[in-house]
């Protein structure tokens, strides 16, 4: 993330080049915070899945149902220098969904995923979409292997033109506010899955 800027990456994996697009998708990649990594000012957005057609699902292009969706990583402001998890980073799930209670996504806290700087960690993440018409779709986090976050009953779509398009992954500062300085993070060994990947052995 360069000072002044916004982005830092904005790739995907389509699944429609890989076999096809899915409705439960599993994402796995590992994470590695810089020593420079201290977003002071605000949040930001971290890789994720998404089926955002180019329509809705992002930037304030609210999600309805019927026209895109998102479930990408996020990364908390940092803590000040008196909080006790001062240095320690809280990650989220930034999520536009069809019960989405304003324009711009929903914030869902990992428990436990407070990262530290200069370590790798396995983040993966699960979505299953819910049935067209059902409140059935589900969202997990696993942190080096252990369970983070589970949320179920959730609607992402009420038609079945919406599906699982990418794993997307963006790194992104804000909101509208650009980073304060120049701040690195490191991704490695991607994997998009059926099934759950786990960490990598040894």
């Amino acid at each position: 993330l360069k000072k002044g800027s916004n982005y830092g990456a904005d790739l995907r994996v389509n699944l429609k080049d890989f076999g096809g697009e899915a409705d439960e998708v599993f994402f796995r990649y590992y994470l590695r915070l810089a020593r420079n990594w201290n977003p002071t000012v605000d949040g930001g957005k971290l890789p994720g899945l998404a089926g955002t057609y180019n329509r809705a699902g992002w930037g304030g292009r609210r999600a309805d149902g019927s026209n895109g969706w998102s479930a990408r990583g996020a990364f908390a402001r940092a803590f000040p220098a008196d909080h006790p998890l001062h240095g320690l980073t809280q990650l989220q799930t930034y999520a536009y969904h069809a019960d989405m209670p304003t324009d711009y996504g929903e914030l869902w806290s990992w428990p436990g995923a407070l990262l530290e700087r200069e370590r790798w960690y396995c983040v993966e993440q699960h979505v299953k979409l819910n049935r067209p018409g059902a409140a059935d779709g589900e969202m997990r986090v696993w942190i080096d292997g252990q369970p983070s976050l589970v949320r179920k009953a959730l609607r992402f779509r009420s038609t079945e033109a919406l599906h699982i398009e990418a794993a997307w992954l963006g790194v992104y500062h804000g909101g509208t506010a650009t980073s304060p300085h120049d701040q690195h993070l490191y991704i490695d060994n991607v994997v998009v899955a059926r099934r759950y990947i786990g960490p990598m052995q040894g």
